[in-house]
């Protein structure tokens, strides 16, 4: 079950999650089973996920005109399943050879250290961020 509110963009009406979706490809198309503010069983919406925030966009124009932070809610169809994290090579590398074990981190950390690690690029701050990475996660076990 998923919730939010209603946002009228651009004569187009967008259904902002309450809470930002993890797991997921983002643009990927899927169905919503909308209950309120109207009972639509098969709503065509593409999944926008961004940095801090979901947003649902029907790919067709069915739902009524609404109001600003009108309230939503429904059955998110997601056939493709969650998307696991991919572990670069050179975490991964520098992961089994300090013995850490990256299969245990949970969706959150994971998206949290990889966009950490994804944030610096290659080179010398890439490698320090690896470091501290595994400084890390070796400390907690």
């Amino acid at each position: 079950m998923v919730r939010g509110r209603l946002e009228q963009r651009e004569g187009a009406v967008l259904l902002v999650v309450d809470e930002r979706l993890s797991g997921h490809d983002t643009f990927l198309s899927t169905t919503l089973r909308l209950d309120q503010p109207v009972r639509l069983p098969d709503l065509p919406v593409r999944i926008l996920t961004f940095d801090d925030v979901t947003v649902l966009a029907p790919l067709v124009s069915v739902l009524p005109q609404s109001q600003d932070g009108e309230e939503w809610g429904g059955t998110l169809l997601i056939p493709h399943g969650a998307r696991p994290p991919t572990i670069p090579d050179d975490l991964a590398q520098a992961a089994a050879e300090a013995g850490v074990d990256t299969s245990s981190w949970s969706p959150a950390e994971a998206r949290h250290l990889l966009t950490f690690l994804s944030e610096a690029g290659s080179g010398p701050v890439r490698t320090e961020r690896i470091g501290l990475i595994i400084a890390a996660l070796a400390g907690l076990s």
